[in-house]
């Protein structure tokens, strides 16, 4: 169990913040209704969060058997970040985080989403936003992404998306997560969304992959 730190967050690291928010998830105009989040538990609260980094539950992601992908509570003992450190505005009470992983260096959660409702948009040509908060601990470089596989009707992949990562640099060095954010092409066809969240551990006993409030909505194409 690593040591708990505590960081201020320095004035420098503001600008850094805001050259990686591309787009926040959930964004919309006064006018406009925020498109619908296909991602279910988004945020890592549907269900108790650990209190000291041990694998919980994680509702609605699967996690394949001897897997640590897990919840932690902002504030949980050992190190890990509170909810003064670098994140969410609307950081519910935990974040998605690759666990104690003892040897294998690699934690995933997935979930598959059913475009079904989107059929017509995507057939007629549609857009997709990709958001959300990926970070990590301290100067170390683990580190999370979030892919979405998409698939059409007999499961055959059509392309994929990554999001992230959130480097210790652009970090500062500092334990937090940052918001990134990417637009584009739906590929035709696309009937399915497989969700990956990858927490990759480069240094260190635990796999301080971090994510929070994940975003995938679909619209249109103007």
């Amino acid at each position: 169990m690593k040591l708990r730190r505590v960081w201020l967050v320095p004035a420098a690291l503001i600008p850094v913040v805001s050259m990686v928010a591309l787009a926040l998830p959930g964004a919309a105009s006064a006018t406009t209704a925020a498109p619908k989040n296909i991602i279910l538990n988004p945020g890592a609260e549907a269900g108790p969060g650990s209190t000291d980094g041990s694998t919980v539950p994680v509702p609605h992601w699967t996690v394949k058997k001897g897997g640590t992908f897990t919840a932690v509570q902002y504030g949980a003992s050992g190190g890990f970040p509170a909810k003064t450190d670098p994140g969410p505005k609307s950081r519910g009470k935990n974040f998605f985080a690759g666990g104690n992983s003892g040897k294998a260096n690699t934690q995933m959660g997935t979930q598959t989403d059913s475009l079904k409702a989107y059929a017509g948009v995507i057939a007629a040509g549609a857009t997709f936003t990709l958001a959300g908060y990926l970070g990590g601990f301290d100067g170390q470089t683990d580190d999370a992404t979030v892919t979405v596989t998409w698939e059409n009707s007999t499961g055959a992949t059509l392309g994929t998306t990554t999001l992230g990562p959130v480097t210790k640099g652009m970090r500062h060095a500092k334990t937090g997560l940052l918001p990134l954010s990417l637009t584009g092409t739906v590929p035709a066809g696309s009937a399915t969304a497989l969700l990956t969240i990858k927490c990759v551990r480069h240094s260190g006993a635990y796999n301080d992959g971090y994510a929070d409030n994940l975003s995938l909505t679909i619209v249109a194409t103007a």
